[in-house]
């Protein structure tokens, strides 16, 4: 039977003594349920915060594995994309030298043809 219920009785049959020490085991027994509840709550808590933590560390590990795995993901298209850019750029001079050393000769070809041209109008003139 409850303890609660016998203080009640108790009172009821006017057994005052009876019931107020019923009433102490019964306050002694509700601290007593009322600690382990509490140290039962506060363990549980405990326990969840632990996992908790646990689980969010596991996150944040994941979460910098995933960064870390971009970032040289995007290093290495940097890097080759500026190989590409450096490789065109090299093609480029490449190909503007190339040019260049034609358009030399080109021209270097039409001043020699145009030098002989007019040594011959002179040699033309002087001989005639």
């Amino acid at each position: 039977m409850d303890w609660r219920k016998r203080e009640s009785i108790m009172v009821d049959r006017k057994l005052y003594r009876e019931a107020q020490q019923i009433k102490l085991v019964s306050d002694a027994l509700e601290e007593e349920e009322r600690a382990n509840m509490n140290s039962n709550l506060e363990s549980s808590l405990q326990k969840k915060e632990r996992h908790l933590k646990k689980q969010q560390r596991a996150e944040l590990d994941a979460l910098e594995k995933r960064i870390e795995t971009k970032r040289r993901e995007n290093k290495k298209l940097r890097e080759e994309n500026c190989g590409r850019l450096l490789q065109r750029n090299k093609n480029i001079v490449a190909a503007m030298d190339s040019r260049h050393a034609s358009e030399c000769l080109s021209i270097a070809s039409k001043i020699k043809q145009q030098l002989q041209e007019r040594l011959h109008f002179q040699k033309v003139d002087d001989d005639g």
